[in-house]
């Protein structure tokens, strides 16, 4: 019968330069850890003509043949249980020619010694206390590189005879559990050292410290994320392992779905200190599955239905002492009408109310089911139309004045609102099958006094990111609705409308200008006095 067994073949030695990023920040972590692991409780680096020299106070070195064994880490079984180091962090130096010392032995490895060529152990007069490892790199082990990775590795390290900061990686408020082997976190204030780990614009993290080495986890408790961190600090003996080489991510094994567990706990249990949260609703239920009482969410909600990230395209004006059991719920399945929402919006900011206004709300989906979601729905959006003055194609879609417009609005308690706007949109059916369906924007004569172009522009495109800036595609969009405007009007209205604009710098003093055929005009001021104003001599 055939058998097989596992072995690493020596070609892997010859790899060994690329066991690790090769980055100086690398090279810092696993020798502050190799330093800890040796019982260290003090490392002193310095850095002195492109050399670096790191100096531990750790129980030293027995075996120096362990420096150079691949995967066999030496340490007591305590050690080996607790941390399962690799026996690899040495190598991180590799291919640099390195001198280590400790006790009267002292080596030197060289590029070929990291590879495989044997390497002599000499005897040395000066005896080192604990372990000495001096080597040439890229660039100097400043405080500034060495403290973010010192800081919360729980022993004291020195730069140039300067002292890193030490902090604990998590408050006295964090909860140690047994499995896996951990202290955890919740909080929204982290400090600037917690912060040099997190990457990514979104809130929310996981940090993972392994004696001083953080990794930021890919994992969240819940698919809302608040302006929380997550601290898990690992204990002396845990089952929670990093991936090799790189260590920078968790293998996801039996305590990997432990922590997960303890972490979803700990996230619940903080807004249940908290008395208030804005989970979601199926947040607050899964809470609630784990034995976690909460109280109901805090009522999120915005008034209005529509909106982008430039503006609030005709703001709703909030009543005063409104509460949200006052709002309305709108959306396109709870009514008839593609225009529904857009519509009750309109009706909302620029109609007039004799008695209760009316008020549009907004709730993310998410949040439905919570005892506050429960409002009275739009269930009918009806829109009319007056007589039909003047049309126009306009940006992606058409422009329409008419006499008059009123937008109606029936509610599921029985309610009706109704009122004269000066603008609705409308999808108007083609007037042959060869054309698509058109969305309107209606809008009376009063809207060019009511309404910013902006207001306008939006329910026709709008701004658009794969154009012109945004000031120059609104510029373009006001020149047109201008054009539409004077239409409207009548063919003098652009004259008027450039007069009024050019004594604009006297609008308050004048009271009536005369224009000659002969180009000269007469300014008749409020306070009665003429001023004559005659075109420049040749």
């Amino acid at each position: 019968m055939e058998t097989i067994c596992a072995k690493v073949n020596p070609g892997l030695l010859s790899k060994s330069d690329r066991l690790f990023t090769g980055t100086v920040e690398g090279r810092i972590i696993e020798i502050l850890q190799n330093a800890r692991r040796a019982g260290s409780t003090e490392v002193r680096i310095s850095n002195k003509d492109g050399f670096i020299t790191i100096e531990d106070n750790g129980c030293g070195i027995e075996d120096f043949a362990k420096l150079l064994d691949l995967g066999g880490s030496g340490w007591d079984e305590k050690l080996e249980t607790g941390e399962d180091p690799a026996g690899v962090g040495l190598f991180s130096l590799a291919p640099k020619e390195v001198t280590i010392t400790s006790g009267n032995r002292q080596v030197v490895i060289d590029k070929d010694g990291w590879t495989g060529r044997p390497v002599q152990v000499m005897t040395i007069q000066k005896e080192v206390s604990g372990t000495s490892v001096k080597f040439h790199d890229e660039k100097p082990w400043d405080m500034e590189l060495v403290e973010n990775h010192a800081v919360f590795a729980g022993i004291r390290v020195i730069v140039d005879g300067k002292y890193c900061h030490q902090i604990p990686f998590c408050s006295n408020q964090a909860v140690y559990y047994d499995n896996p082997g951990c202290r955890i976190e919740v909080t929204s204030e982290i400090t600037k050292y917690h912060s040099r780990w997190t990457s990514g614009w979104y809130h929310g993290r996981v940090l993972v410290n392994f004696h001083g080495q953080v990794v930021q986890v890919d994992h969240w408790p819940t698919k809302s994320r608040h302006n929380l961190t997550i601290l898990v600090d690992i204990a002396d003996q845990t089952d929670i392992r990093l991936m090799l080489p790189a260590r920078t991510r968790l293998v996801e094994n039996k305590a990997f779905e432990q922590l997960k567990a303890a972490i979803e706990l700990e996230y619940y249990k903080y807004f249940q200190r908290q008395k208030t949260h804005c989970l979601y609703y199926e947040e607050y239920l899964r809470a609630k599955q784990l034995g976690i009482e909460l109280p109901q969410a805090e009522p999120k909600y915005r008034v209005g239905l529509i909106s982008n990230e430039y503006n609030e395209p005709v703001e709703i004006a909030i009543p005063k002492d409104f509460k949200l059991q006052d709002g309305y719920l709108c959306s396109d399945e709870d009514c008839d009408g593609d225009m529904a929402q857009t519509n009750a919006h309109l009706l909302a900011a620029l109609g007039e109310f004799e008695d209760k206004p009316f008020v549009p709300v907004t709730i993310d989906s998410n949040y439905m089911g919570y005892s506050w979601t429960k409002l009275p729905k739009v269930t009918k959006v009806e829109v009319a139309k007056g007589k039909d003055k003047l049309r126009h194609s306009i940006n992606c879609g058409e422009i329409a004045c008419f006499d008059k417009l009123a937008i109606t609005v029936h509610t599921s308690d029985g309610k009706t609102f109704s009122s004269d706007v000066d603008m609705a949109v409308i999808t108007e059916l083609p007037k042959d099958k060869n054309h698509w369906s058109v969305e309107t924007v209606c809008l009376t004569k009063d809207a060019r006094n009511h309404l910013s172009a902006e207001d306008i522009w939006f329910h026709l495109g709008g701004y658009s990111d794969e154009g012109d800036s945004y000031d120059t595609q609104l510029y373009c969009f006001e020149k047109e609705l201008d054009e539409f405007w004077n239409e409207l009007v009548g063919p003098y209205e652009p004259v008027r409308h450039q007069l009024v604009k050019e004594l604009y710098p006297i609008y308050d003093k004048w009271q009536k200008v005369t224009i000659f055929s002969d180009e000269s005009l007469e300014i008749v001021f409020k306070d009665g006095k003429r001023q004559r104003v005659n075109p420049p001599a040749e």
